[in-house]
């Protein structure tokens, strides 16, 4: 005779220990369900549902490719326990926002540490040379355009060449 015992969700339904005279794990469960009448309620169709149980067959663990294997002897135990599965909503949304926080902490930390200093803003308003106001800060980059272009710029220095013509 084989001795069955069943852990967790069986609990609520069906009776948890059996003493059977079986010769397969599929065969037992056959058995349970011929007796109690209640096993396909609980559980639905068996294969669908047997990779959410760990079946110890004599304290090893059984795999499901062995359900319909004579494996037991007169000795055996079955023990049947339910896999934790899944997870709460809520814990699942709290997991993945404190997840998405800290990578975006991380990510603001490396971009301030990889992006260039900015220069100390030292404004000058000097028209030393020929008039022209100096409109930009030091250690500010200059654009530079190729070709003929209709943009802006930026006075770097100036050069101015006078000359007097005489209109004839």
């Amino acid at each position: 005779m084989v001795n069955i015992k069943l852990y967790g969700i069986f609990e609520n339904f069906i009776k948890t220990e059996w003493t059977l005279n079986v010769k397969t794990v599929s065969e037992a469960f056959d058995a349970i369900e011929a007796n109690s009448g209640k096993l396909i309620k609980t559980l639905g169709v068996l294969e669908e549902y047997i990779s959410h149980f760990l079946i110890y067959v004599d304290g090893k663990i059984m795999s499901p490719d062995y359900l319909n294997s004579p494996i037991l002897n007169k000795n055996s135990k079955i023990e049947v326990v339910p896999l934790v599965l899944g997870s709460d909503f809520g814990i699942t949304l709290l997991v993945s926002l404190i997840i998405m926080a800290i990578s975006t902490g991380i990510q603001l930390l490396i971009t301030k540490l990889l992006s260039p200093k900015t220069p100390k803003d030292i404004k000058n308003n000097s028209k030393l040379f020929s008039g022209y106001e100096n409109v930009t800060k030091r250690n500010v980059s200059i654009p530079i355009g190729y070709g003929r272009l209709k943009i802006g710029s930026v006075v770097i220095s100036n050069y101015l060449y006078n000359t007097n013509r005489i209109a004839s």
